[in-house]
């Protein structure tokens, strides 16, 4: 039973509770009964000396009234005279000492030995001496005096065997007294150590057993098992003890599989990491590197970068052999400074040619705590390579396709305008069809020259002062044919501002490509808005419309050349991924800079900010 420990408890608590209140009550009673014992002796002796003391007081009045009638003198008078005025005090002693008829009796044969006998023979002894000397000869106030003293020894005798009978009964309480607390204070340690080697063998022993088993448990030897023997709660907790002592056993053999599942595991991983192409690095929230991966040993290793330090401090010491070290230095400082920001960057080994890219996000756990970073690089030198040859061979290619499309697009028009005879219906039809194609291959054509132009020697652009919103006005007539045939509404929100230093040509590209795209991307029935509205010292232009959109994982590359987004592939919408990249282009040529806003299914706005003037590394 669980209470089973607390019943013994509370009955040892019991017995020694009775042992000592009997204890305490026989010491009560013994010191009661000598302390009464004690009184009355004391009570008795003060009688004894206070009768002896009225005794002597009658004697001296006896005394002294005789030597007066005697002799005649006063100072015969002097001890009379004390002694009668002591014996009404010691009258009153006694009787308060001893309130029995014994005492009243004494104390009224006092007062009538001095009522009859002192007092008068005094007064005659003054008046007539001869008559005094007379009755004194006659022995009446001896027999006052003798009748007096026999009840003084009469009285003095019973107090005194009262005093000695209470010294007896004194000494025998004493004697009780002693025995009662001998024979108590011997059981009473016999009692206790009766409960004490009790509880020493069922409780202490078995809980020291307990102990010293945790003890060894928490050494690791998780096999240790104790007697399961002990009063109540302690066999309880022995028993208890074996249970988790197995349970311990079975999860630490559990955990070893696990430990060995886990370190397999890892190995795989390890494994798995070494294997991949980019170099992996993850840093804790310090920066400190707490894993790297066989690959971005071996890159850094190449980069001659320290081992030592925080990842930011060991990026840093290389920056001397970046391509732009200054630019490199301020990316690892924003890092340092905002170590949760995510940044793509490439840089270029002068010392080697090779060109690296980087890019790192903060890691997070399920909470959005920060716990660090992960780091990846991959040397990209053969991809930029491949990339050169690749632009290299598309102007080649986009060069030689201009002039034989431009010499065929000639003569279809030439053919279409009957210039090689009549043409039926059917004949014009596959004609425009042929036309049309023709053109989309001269955009196209177009575009990849210009792109290629720009990799060769940038944008080349024929500044002037350039009215936007008549630029814009302009690009959103080019439109409205192809906006209402697909059943598509165009709002404009313009506002008439400065005109500004640009290129106008290349703004109504940057502007036609912004609406052609919202077009192409927004279902029958949807919005194209375009505003336009002073900015902090730039003007905003602001292509809105209600499309499809762009997943947020995909916003950061739609500025990247030939990429195309997720929506636009699934729904086969037609184009070569170069208009943005155009447009960014001509944007940033002006000193100004393009970004977008999407929700996938709600659409998305395009905003272009253009400086109010012209930049200054353009103006020269």
């Amino acid at each position: 039973m669980r209470s089973a420990l607390t019943r013994r408890l509370f009955f040892a608590a019991v017995i020694i509770a009775v042992f000592l209140t009997t204890e305490f009550g026989v010491v009560l009673w013994s010191y009661a009964a000598l302390n009464h014992a004690t009184k009355t002796e004391e009570r008795a002796e003060q009688s004894v000396a206070t009768a002896t003391a009225l005794d002597t007081s009658v004697l001296q009045l006896q005394a002294g009234s005789r030597g007066y009638i005697i002799t005649h003198e006063e100072r015969f008078l002097g001890p009379w005279k004390q002694a009668l005025a002591h014996l009404p005090a010691q009258t009153a002693a006694l009787q308060r000492l001893d309130r029995t008829s014994q005492t009243s009796r004494l104390a009224a044969a006092a007062r009538h030995y001095v009522d009859a006998w002192a007092l008068p023979i005094v007064s005659l002894a003054r008046a007539n001496p001869a008559a005094a000397r007379t009755r004194v000869a006659m022995g009446e106030g001896d027999r006052l005096e003798t009748a007096f003293q026999r009840d003084v020894n009469a009285y003095v005798s019973t107090e005194r065997a009262l005093a000695q009978r209470e010294r007896n009964r004194v000494r025998s309480d004493q004697r009780f007294t002693l025995v009662t607390g001998a024979v108590g204070g011997v059981a009473r340690l016999v009692a206790i150590a009766v409960i004490f080697l009790y509880f020493l063998l069922l409780v202490v022993r078995p809980v020291i057993r307990i102990a010293r088993a945790t003890e060894l448990v928490a050494e690791g030897d998780l096999d240790v098992l104790v007697p399961e023997t002990g009063a109540g709660e302690v066999g309880d907790l022995a028993r208890a003890f074996n249970a988790m002592s197995r349970s311990l056993a079975r999860q630490q053999r559990s955990l070893e599989g696990q430990n060995l599942d886990l370190e397999r595991l890892a190995n795989v991983l390890r494994a798995v990491l070494d294997s991949t192409v980019d170099g992996i690095l993850l840093s804790d929230a310090e920066g400190n590197v707490q894993l790297a991966n066989r690959p971005i040993v071996q890159l850094t290793q190449a980069l001659g970068m320290t081992f030592e330090g925080t990842v930011i401090d060991r990026l840093l010491s290389v920056a001397d052999r970046m391509k732009d070290p200054d630019g490199y230095r301020g990316v690892m400082e924003r890092l340092r400074i905002t170590p949760e920001d995510s940044t793509f960057n490439e840089f270029e080994d002068v010392l080697t040619g090779h060109v690296y890219q980087g890019w790192t996000a903060a890691v997070r756990d399920d909470a959005g705590s920060f716990l660090g970073r992960i780091w990846t690089m991959r040397d990209v030198t053969d991809q930029r390579e491949l990339d050169r040859l690749k632009d290299e061979f598309v102007a080649t290619v986009s060069h030689e396709l201009r002039t034989p499309l431009t010499s065929m697009m000639g003569f279809l028009q030439m053919i279409r305008e009957g210039e090689a005879g009549e043409l039926s219906a059917e004949q014009e039809r596959f004609l425009a069809i042929v036309y049309r194609s023709s053109e989309r291959l001269q955009r196209l054509v177009g575009d990849l020259l210009f792109v290629a132009r720009l990799d060769a020697s940038g944008l080349q652009l024929q500044f002037g002062e350039v009215r936007v919103d008549a630029v814009v006005q302009e690009a959103i007539e080019t439109v409205t044919a192809l906006a209402r045939s697909r059943e598509l509404t165009l709002v404009t929100e313009l506002e008439e501002l400065a005109p500004i230093e640009g290129d106008r040509e290349r703004l109504l590209q940057l502007f036609g490509n912004l609406l052609s795209n919202a077009l192409k991307f927004t279902p029958a029935g949807g919005t194209v808005t375009t505003r336009m509205f002073a900015g902090v010292e730039s003007v905003v232009v602001e292509i809105q419309d209600t499309g499809v959109g762009i997943p947020p994982s995909e916003q950061e590359r739609v500025f990247t050349r030939f990429f195309r987004s997720s929506t636009a592939t699934a729904q086969a919408i037609p184009g070569t991924g170069l208009g943005l990249v155009i447009s960014k282009a001509i944007a940033e040529a002006h000193g100004g800079t393009i970004g977008v806003r999407s929700q996938p299914g709600e659409g998305t706005c395009f905003r272009v900010e253009l400086p109010l003037e012209r930049p200054a590394e353009d103006e020269g």
